[in-house]
């Protein structure tokens, strides 16, 4: 089985506040897999995770999760896909949060495919 090849994981901190947030800005030749998230929504509300082409505004939305106040969320690698990235961004995308409720505190890990 062929494996993406993909950079080290790149680890950050997420504070996203109500409305949208680019949390990994676009590049034009490189995919973008967000591998783990983790955090909480300080009150309730929606988190969505979107993918948002830059030069055109188009959305694909890859997740949307429902969470009660200081609910967490722990978002990982698809089980049983070795090394299958949670999202993945395709270039030209920023990956985005969309917030409804309160702000979204927690971390991502991330890495680069070339």
């Amino acid at each position: 089985m062929l494996q993406d090849v993909h950079s080290r994981k790149i680890s950050q901190s997420v504070d996203a506040p109500v409305g949208t947030t680019v949390i990994i800005p676009f590049t034009t030749n490189e995919w973008h897999y967000i591998h783990e998230l983790i955090g909480n929504l300080q009150s309730a509300g929606f988190l969505e995770v979107m993918a948002v082409m830059h030069s055109t505004g188009v959305q694909r939305s890859l997740g949307k999760f429902d969470l009660t106040q200081s609910q967490g969320i722990t978002l990982q690698d698809e089980p049983g896909e070795d090394n299958r990235p949670r999202f993945e961004f395709k270039p030209g995308e920023d990956a985005s949060l969309i917030v409804t409720g309160g702000d979204f505190v927690g971390s991502l890990h991330w890495s680069k495919r070339y």
